[in-house]
């Protein structure tokens, strides 16, 4: 009992800390602030619970809140499923966004003070692990926000299922069809939803970066959410592009102009699936200058350009600049390699 009220206090304190240091908008769930939990649905009576205050006992689900947006934030809340009932498959989830974006929760406040600009995108769901971001709906199954068996040095594993990978699967129905998915399509594609999958810093600050995008270059949010299907924490950097997942290691935020850096690369490891799409193949990771060459310009060009349609400080887009000219002399392949 003492070491679970001291894991209490500790989760309190570290929170706290977050809320002074600017981030209070992180927590919205009483899965941060006085309870343990596990699954899905836990989390989600977390959040739902959080945003009417309450969170049994807890000083700081209080100050937090007062300093949140009122129950029902568009940044939050887009899905009945938030409001006025419980949802535990993708189809209830889907008919939830729907049913809030046509004002069909009832007896929702939310609901009806949301202005209609702000129902277009937004967090569509969070889980124990991630946050699913889009501007579509259209889909009877979400990206999956579970952490991937990257497996040790030198590990093979196999996948023969979009659900194992990067597809939320609820049903039998689901599976058959990730099956063929992945079997007869090769493509695990739910274009329009990206999700975030990391631990909790991580998953904000890459919320920021496509809210960033989103509100800045809606276009280039527009071509991540048609490339990438997840943003994974990885120890590793680097892209799967048939399965269109960007794995990216985490130090902690970027600032200074450094955070558009980051924006503008999600846009460059989304390049590399449109290319891998449109019927050019990664180049073999040595051996191949050329082909490595020819696929890292495109992308690191396009890098470049969204640095400078967000009008990131001169020394990030000179740094980018340099990169761009020294990938074209192939200066830092052996980098890769």
């Amino acid at each position: 009992m003492k070491a679970r009220v001291f894991a209490l206090i500790t989760t309190a304190i570290l929170f706290l800390a977050a809320a002074m240091a600017g981030s209070a908008g992180d927590i919205d769930n009483c899965c941060f602030v006085d309870r343990e939990c596990h699954s899905d649905q836990q989390w989600t009576d977390g959040y739902w619970a959080f945003q009417h205050n309450q969170c049994p006992g807890s000083a700081l689900a209080q100050t937090v809140a007062s300093s949140q947006p009122a129950a029902g934030a568009p940044a939050q809340v887009d899905n009945c499923c938030f409001v006025d009932r419980q949802c535990h498959s993708d189809q209830q989830w889907t008919d939830g966004y729907w049913a809030f974006q046509h004002n069909q929760c009832p007896g929702s406040a939310p609901a009806q003070t949301i202005a209609p600009a702000q129902l277009a995108s937004g967090v569509i769901l969070r889980t124990a692990t991630g946050v699913v971001i889009g501007s579509t709906s259209g889909h009877s199954r979400l990206p999956s926000t579970s952490q991937i068996d990257l497996g040790g040095p030198g590990a093979i594993i196999s996948y023969t299922n979009c659900c194992e990978r990067t597809w939320q699967c609820d049903s039998a129905q689901d599976w058959a069809e990730g099956y063929y998915a992945f079997q007869v399509n090769q493509d695990c594609r739910l274009p329009g939803l990206i999700s975030v999958v990391g631990e909790p810093g991580f998953v904000a600050y890459h919320e920021q970066r496509l809210e960033q995008l989103r509100t800045r270059l809606p276009q280039r949010y527009h071509y991540v959410l048609e490339g990438l299907n997840m943003i994974h924490q990885a120890p590793l950097a680097g892209v799967d592009s048939s399965a269109g997942i960007f794995f990216y290691t985490w130090d902690g935020p970027q600032s200074q102009g450094w955070d558009k850096r980051d924006s503008a690369v999600i846009v460059h490891e989304a390049c590399h699936v449109h290319r891998w799409r449109a019927g050019h193949p990664p180049p073999l990771a040595c051996g191949d200058l050329e082909g490595w060459i020819r696929e890292e310009v495109a992308c690191r060009e396009l890098e470049l350009q969204v640095l400078i349609e967000l009008d990131a400080p001169a020394y990030v887009i000179t740094w980018a600049r340099d990169m761009v000219a020294d990938t074209a002399a192939g200066n830092n392949y052996s980098e890769y390699c």
